[in-house]
């Protein structure tokens, strides 16, 4: 929309607000509003609250992926309050068995007990922070947002989502070195963890703005890989643990330890920026390019030493690699 500046007195400007928003949070003259200044823009607002932005999800027909989605969805969106309807007969798997649709979940098998729709939503609910079930009636349920969101909670969410993924490099590495698989066996809990602070990061950014507009786009680019990054860590655990059972793992070592490395270096410069972490990122960058091609490399007359599955998970390790020289890109951006 668009407002004349009208001039009063000698030297001040002024506009008029809208008055469908000052409507909707039934502001006064006198009343006080905020002002900050963004770029070319200035961002209005003020402490008083309309009514609780709601919205309802009829979960009924729908698969688990599908209300997986819905959830997502309303939460990263910003509604502080949900009203779940289904059919109180139906049944549902695990939804944690199906949280990624396309890969196949590690920790969960496929003799799970059926849910009734009122523990499915519990369960679903229990993954968003800051989101509890206030009612629970015959054929829905309500849910709430019982959290105060701060941008203090907004930062430390989005380093807890970086030492997650440092955790799941660590323990990859850890378990590729000593032969030991099993230790890969909660890298889905970390994954949900993941996105648990990615959706809520999301949610802030939502429903605020206190950070500079630009930088948030940059910061939901950053989650965004981030999340993806991730999920390429539960896919090589996935295929250690199914695919190479009984099986070496010493040729994986290198490039996940270097990978490892590229995370450590990401996470340091984000937090403390210079050019010379720069640089040290480039060459490890340029190590893992030109070690691949080595690795792939078929001796004469012989077949590569390397098996299908091991050539899969290099292959997602190389994806991991090159989000995160996405993710230093966009870390660039935000120094201008």
């Amino acid at each position: 929309m668009k407002r004349k500046i009208i001039k009063q007195g000698h030297n001040t400007l002024t506009i008029t607000l809208p008055s469908k928003w000052v409507k909707s949070f039934n502001l006064s003259p006198g009343d006080e509003i905020e002002l900050k200044e963004q770029e070319n823009g200035l961002y209005i607002s003020t402490d008083k609250k309309d009514q609780p932005l709601a919205t309802e999800i009829n979960i009924t027909g729908l698969d688990i992926p599908t209300i997986w989605k819905y959830f997502m969805a309303a939460y990263r969106e910003g509604y502080d309050e949900i009203k779940i309807s289904f059919n109180p007969t139906d049944t549902y798997e695990s939804p944690y068995k199906f949280f990624n649709s396309h890969a196949v979940d590690i920790k969960y098998g496929k003799k799970s007990r059926k849910h009734t729709p009122y523990e499915l939503i519990q369960d679903i609910t229990n993954r968003f922070i800051g989101f509890e079930t206030v009612e629970h009636h015959n054929n829905y349920c309500i849910i709430k947002d019982m959290a105060h969101i701060t941008s203090k909670e907004f930062d430390l969410s989005l380093r807890r989502v970086f030492l997650l993924i440092q955790q799941m490099s660590e323990e990859m590495t850890q378990a590729i070195k000593d032969n030991t698989p099993e230790l890969l066996k909660h890298t889905h809990d970390i994954d949900i963890n993941v996105d648990k602070f990615h959706d809520y990061c999301i949610r802030v950014l939502n429903k605020t703005s206190f950070k500079e507009k630009r930088k948030t786009n940059l910061t939901f680019s950053i989650l965004f890989l981030s999340e993806m990054l991730a999920d390429e860590y539960k896919n090589v655990a996935y295929h250690i643990m199914e695919d190479m059972k009984g099986k070496k793992l010493g040729n994986l070592l290198p490039l996940s330890e270097m990978v490892s490395e590229q995370i450590n270096k990401f996470y340091t410069l984000f937090y403390n920026f210079d050019r010379t972490k720069l640089v040290e990122l480039s060459n490890k960058d340029l190590e893992i390019h030109f070690y691949l091609p080595e690795l792939y490399k078929k001796k004469p007359g012989k077949k590569s030493e390397l098996n299908d599955d091991e050539l899969e998970i290099f292959n997602h390790f190389r994806r991991i690699s090159k989000y995160i020289n996405a993710l230093i890109e966009l870390r660039i951006e935000m120094e201008f």
